[in-house]
């Protein structure tokens, strides 16, 4: 008589590996695992591009903020009224300030930047790979290795170069280049035609001095008025073209403001506020 046949051995004649599931199981991952790990596999590659999105738009910042020079720090300079001040840049340029000026020096990315906001002052600039530009009224001047004046009120802004040259430009005019000696006004986004500079008068008020040669009186007053808090008016507008000569100590405004009626057709009333009223007689 035969023996029974046991359920198990059916089953491993039916299916050859039942064996081995047990270690079968251990070594091929379930589909749940397997699931879990493509999950981690996209949120690598997720958290990859967005690695690298970042990286690629700190370097589009920084090549835009390169290509835009942004100012990273500035600096408010003021001159009061009879004040006079010499300043070295962290370059080792030179700046000279006249009486009641206001300068912006900025550091930038890529050049070395001063806005004249008021007044006057001297620049004695020192070479580097980043270029020099001052900036008032929509006007840029830019150094090429030079010494150059630059005055700014309401008449407009006149650059004068005592060595070098620099290149003047504004929003509507192209760039004109000044040579040692050479002298432009700008006004109403305009460059004028170049002159020869009075070297004596561009720079007199480094010592202290005013220098007029048939300056017409409302220029005078601009600046005298430099010098003095309380205003200087013409009562007629046409007073404004008699004509003033001579050199004076810039010191002594109120002596020179005393002076005009002897030298011109003028008559001179003082407020008790300090102001001074000019009339013809």
């Amino acid at each position: 008589m035969s023996s029974p046949v046991r359920p198990e051995s059916n089953a491993s004649a039916a299916d050859p590996l039942a064996p081995f599931e047990q270690a079968l199981r251990t070594r091929v991952p379930s589909r749940d695992a397997l699931l879990a790990e493509a999950k981690a596999q996209s949120a690598r590659q997720r958290r990859r591009k967005q690695a690298l999105g970042g990286g690629l738009s700190a370097v589009l910042l920084a090549a835009g903020l390169w290509t835009l020079d942004p100012a990273w720090r500035s600096e408010d300079i003021r001159t009061v009224s009879g004040q006079r001040e010499s300043l070295q840049l962290a370059d080792g340029s030179q700046v000279v300030l006249n009486s009641a000026t206001h300068v912006r020096v900025e550091r930038r990315l890529r050049s070395r930047q001063i806005e004249l906001l008021d007044g006057e002052a001297t620049f004695t600039v020192e070479h580097a790979d980043k270029p020099f530009i001052v900036r008032s009224q929509d006007v840029a001047v830019r150094d090429i290795g030079t010494v150059f004046n630059v005055r700014s009120d309401s008449r407009g802004v006149a650059v004068a170069v005592i060595e070098g040259a620099v290149e003047v430009s504004t929003q509507e005019s192209p760039a004109q280049r000044l040579n040692g000696g050479q002298q432009v006004l700008a006004r109403a986004g305009r460059v004028g035609p170049v002159e020869v500079a009075d070297m004596g008068r561009v720079t007199a008020w480094q010592q202290g001095k005013l220098r007029f040669d048939g300056t017409p009186l409302r220029e005078v007053l601009v600046d005298l008025q430099r010098y003095r808090q309380a205003p200087v008016r013409l009562a007629d507008a046409r007073l404004g073209n008699l004509r003033v000569s001579g050199e004076f100590d810039s010191d002594a405004v109120e002596s020179l403001i005393d002076l005009l009626p002897a030298i011109l057709p003028v008559v001179m009333v003082r407020g008790g506020d300090g102001s001074v009223l000019i009339s013809g007689r």
